[in-house]
């Protein structure tokens, strides 16, 4: 025990022994006479004495050495670092991480080397580090992935140069991109697997839809299908429907995802009580406005968007009132065992706001008095929410900008509001040279020199030439559209064409003329248009055989011609309308002069209602009268003709009175006309919106009638409804707008000239 007792002590002094002696000699300092910096080929060695901060005389232990180690390393200059201490002198070994001469990518053909430069860190002229190499894969991996390709494969090539420079080459096999094999719900009772593929953006893969990306795999596109989902349960009024889980599965050869959303549908709630609060004066509204507002929701089926749009109303009716900053917030208590939600509608106290100045910023071209001209109310006016709406719709239908913001800001005064309008101006200038095909024109080109903003004062400046099969054309016209600063449209017009109706009626027409016009608005949506044309007219050029109606009338008219437009715009969109109506009505009177007289009517409503998302409807109505007098009939040439674009279905001038005892069987025109159209235009399936293609289907009735000719017994003429229905297809392609229709002629007479297949295509560039 005892001999036991003492090796144990002896162990514990040598232990001790030795550790002292190796924390001295880890403690120990060295006194540095010299530095020396081995291998480096591009660093300088001045450079790396100035990265450790040590200098001559400097003292040195394990401790600090090590520190300077793990600082150069930091630096990411070099692949290995040695120091050695030998005599005094620090001996520093370095290996460099190489220079990244280039990067190149091979075999990405759906992702271009810009798209994916953009996104990495490494680039040329850099150091090279291959941990900085693997997160650049990772990175072009996940760009990939957005892009649905998961099954893509990357390998590198790394090629040593002199200088110690390397090349890096990533091979990239894209593969094919990862479709969607099958989307599932889990918990559905109410509506089907069917109806929620609906609802939602991601589609199953299937052949028709080679134009969409709905049907490739997208992890942002699945979370924002699942907002998709809730709104429509809340909008069918499943206060408790609640998503679990979204799971994406990939299949084994990673070509393909299947979906599988659990979900919980809850019961089915309604309206319950809908009271109103008001802070402050109550006297201001007029409670009974706000119940017909919310009234309507009382023990209807819950409807998220019903609630939201009875919110949005009451502010429109604060706002007009002129309380710009009402605030209203809904307040639900549910009732889960009446299966009822209560609705409070808060309203807060609001005051009125003025208009207190208007500031306009970014016009370095437009004159502030074109953009000020726009607004529907002047500093120290009443604000209100619909006016700056209507004003800045106003502001962008000039077509002088690209953008336009207006931002509220509180002023030095509490009941006043400053506006501050930001434009983003765009070329209103434009020379065009443009080209197309019609199977009513036939090839068409155009030069046209156009500005619609000259010198900035909103005035429209237009030269054009256009050159068909059908018609040469030169056109030119200036509108002033506030004379005297007064909301007055003023212009004129030059021009002469010459068209050829050698199909249709055997002749050629050739005028030459000037016109004049003068608008001014009635209200905020009606317009009305005085205007005057005067015009010599030639009917030449007729062909052999052609109808004795027509040789009848070959020769020259001059024709002075008095009318006015008046016209409603009532639809949400002038370019692209899915909602509200417009009309317009145009008399002409000619006699003033001239040897032609006649009293001619024109009408033509159109309505649009959108039923959902891409379904548009449109119903179209265009009707026509003309006649003469001081013992004139009316002359061919100022007869309605309908058939081609007016008439999809028929050739142009292909309904109406005909000469069949004619060698071309010529088309005579009516002295009335008259078309109605529904249309429902439809998105493709499978077809993205984005790319700008669109379907049609349509029905058309109509009929041109009535003419003034003796031996109207040679003249086959009937006055009742022509019928045709068809699709068509319509794209805003980058080259111009296309549109082809198949039409089919239900209801015809055996003389009119039907046509089942027509297009029009233009381009401007």
């Amino acid at each position: 025990m005892k001999n036991m007792f003492k090796i144990l002590l002896f162990a514990l002094i040598l232990c001790f022994a030795m550790s002292n002696k190796y924390i001295s000699a880890e403690d120990k300092r060295t006194i540095i006479n010299n530095i020396t910096v081995k291998n480096n080929q591009r660093i300088d060695t001045e450079t790396i004495i100035s990265y450790l901060n040590l200098e001559k005389g400097d003292q040195v232990n394990y401790q600090i050495l090590n520190k300077k180690l793990k600082e150069l390393y930091k630096l990411g200059l070099f692949a290995d670092i040695k120091f050695r201490v030998k005599n005094n002198n620090l001996i520093v070994t370095v290996k460099e991480n190489p220079m990244l001469n280039s990067i190149t990518f091979t075999g990405n053909k759906r992702i271009k080397d810009d798209m994916i430069q953009s996104e990495i860190s490494i680039k040329p002229r850099n150091v090279f580090k291959q941990e900085d190499l693997n997160q650049t894969l990772d990175v072009i991996r996940e760009i990939y992935k957005r892009s649905g390709y998961f099954s893509a494969k990357f390998k590198t090539d790394i090629s040593k140069l002199s200088q110690n420079r390397v090349d890096v080459d990533i091979r990239i096999n894209e593969g094919t991109k990862t479709k969607i094999k099958g989307i599932k719900f889990i918990g559905n009772e109410k509506f089907s697997d069917t109806r929620l593929k609906g609802v939602i953006t991601t589609k199953e893969s299937k052949l028709w839809r080679f134009f969409s990306a709905g049907d490739v795999y997208d992890p942002d596109r699945i979370n924002y299908d699942k907002d998709l989902l809730r709104r429509y349960y809340l909008k069918e009024g499943y206060a408790d429907f609640n998503i679990k889980s979204a799971f994406a599965e990939l299949t084994k050869d990673k070509k393909g995802f299947f979906i599988t959303y659990s979900i919980e549908e809850g019961k089915r709630y309604k309206f319950g009580d809908v009271k109103i609060s008001i802070r402050g004066d109550k006297k201001v509204y007029d409670i009974n406005e706000i119940k017909k507002i919310t009234d309507p929701l009382i023990d209807s089926n819950y409807d998220i968007e019903r609630l939201d749009n009875a919110i949005q109303d009451i502010k429109v009716y604060g706002g007009n009132l002129g309380f710009a900053f009402m605030v209203v917030r809904p307040g639900l208590k549910k009732n889960k065992t009446d299966r009822k939600i209560d609705i409070t509608i808060n309203i807060s106290e609001s005051n009125k706001v003025y208009v207190n100045r208007i500031n306009i910023k970014g016009n370095t071209r437009t004159q502030d008095r074109v953009i000020r001209r726009e607004f529907r109310f002047n500093e120290g006016d009443s604000f209100t929410n619909e006016k700056l709406d209507r004003s800045r719709q106003r502001v962008l239908n000039t077509g002088f900008f690209e953008k336009v913001d207006i931002e509220k800001k509180a002023s030095n005064q509490k009941d006043r509001t400053d506006l501050n309008v930001l434009v983003s101006e765009k070329q209103t200038g434009q020379f065009s040279i443009g080209g197309g095909f019609s199977s009513s024109n036939g090839a068409l080109a155009n030069v046209g020199i156009a500005e619609q903003n000259f010198l900035g004062k909103g005035q429209d400046v237009r030269l054009k030439f256009t050159l068909s099969e059908r018609t040469n054309e030169i056109d030119a016209s200036f509108t002033e559209p506030y004379l005297f600063e007064k909301n007055m449209a003023a212009g004129f017009d030059l021009f002469k064409n010459k068209t050829t109706y050698a199909d249709e009626s055997s002749y050629d027409n050739d005028s030459v003329g000037t016109a004049f016009r003068l608008g001014y608005m009635i209200t905020e949506r009606t317009r009305h248009a005085w205007n005057y044309t005067f015009k010599k007219e030639s009917i030449e050029g007729v062909k052999t055989g052609a109808s004795e109606f027509i040789t009848n009338q070959k020769g020259d008219y001059t024709t002075s011609v008095a009318g006015h437009t008046l016209s409603f715009f009532g639809i949400n969109d002038r370019l692209n309308p899915t909602g509200g109506s417009q009309w317009k009505l145009s008399n002409r009177l000619a006699g003033l002069g001239g040897n032609v007289s006649y009293f001619k009517s024109k009408f033509n409503y159109t309505w649009y209602y959108q039923i959902g998302e891409g379904y548009i409807w449109v119903t179209d109505f265009k009707g026509g009268y003309v006649f003469g007098f001081n013992d004139d009939d009316v002359n061919l040439k100022d007869r309605f003709f309908l058939g081609g674009d007016s008439f999809p279905g028929f050739e142009p001038a292909g309904v109406g009175p005909r000469d069949t005892s004619s060698a071309n069987k010529d088309s005579l025109g009516g002295n009335l006309m008259y078309t109605g159209t529904a249309e429902l235009k439809v998105p493709i399936p499978g077809v993205s919106p984005q790319l700008g293609i669109s379907g049609a289907f349509f029905t058309t009735v109509g009929a041109a009638t009535e003419i003034d000719e003796n031996k109207r017994d040679k003249i086959k003429d009937e006055s009742t409804p022509r019928v045709t229905a068809g699709f068509g297809v319509e794209w805003k392609s980058p080259f111009g707008p296309v549109r082809l229709d198949f039409a089919h002629a239900v209801k015809k007479e055996e003389f009119d000239r039907t046509q089942f297949f027509k297009f029009n295509f233009g381009a401007r560039f």
